[in-house]
């Protein structure tokens, strides 16, 4: 009976390992359901003592784009390619699964926080890029990726100060 009962507790049970490596969780600056207020940012309770600072997100500027630009050369590109189109020698010889293509409409849909997190976890044989790149380079790295997308952000949508760095820009 013990073992009719334990048979019927392992098949209702998902076994997805994938499942493991998607679950629900919290990343800085993150919107969710999973806490009152929708904000993975919460007060501690009192007498809390930090663990570490909680960057905010810096904003983005050439100086940010450029640091992105040569962190992604140096992190990301030997595997998705200079172009960040997932052609590369390491994508070449790879048999089993290829880097993605970080330029293709599959990636642009992706959300900030899903490559932010990507970079600080890993993915598949993708490790863990936490420890190497502070979190202002992923940051830098996520826009300037963002950049070779061909995001276009309005006009509006930026700071008096990003509109000035930006005109210094246009020709």
């Amino acid at each position: 009976m013990i073992r009719a009962l334990a048979l019927v507790a392992l098949l209702g049970c998902d076994w997805s390992l994938h499942r493991m490596q998607e679950q629900p969780r919290c990343q800085v600056h993150q919107q969710t359901d999973l806490l009152p207020g929708g904000q993975c940012d919460q007060q501690p309770p009192p007498g809390v003592v930090a663990y570490g600072p909680a960057e905010p997100p810096p904003p983005v500027t050439r100086a940010l784009l450029e640091r992105g630009r040569d962190r992604f050369a140096r992190f990301c590109a030997p595997c998705h390619g200079v172009a960040a189109d997932g052609d590369s020698y390491v994508a070449q010889v790879m048999e089993l699964r290829k880097p993605p293509s970080l330029v293709d409409q599959a990636a642009s849909r992706l959300s900030d926080e899903r490559i932010m997190t990507v970079m600080a976890t890993g993915y598949g044989l993708m490790p863990s890029y936490a420890e190497p790149l502070a979190l202002r380079d992923r940051y830098a790295i996520l826009h300037f990726v963002r950049a070779m997308q061909g995001r276009v952000v309005a006009w509006s949508a930026l700071e008096p100060a990003q509109r000035a760095e930006a005109m210094t820009w246009l020709p």
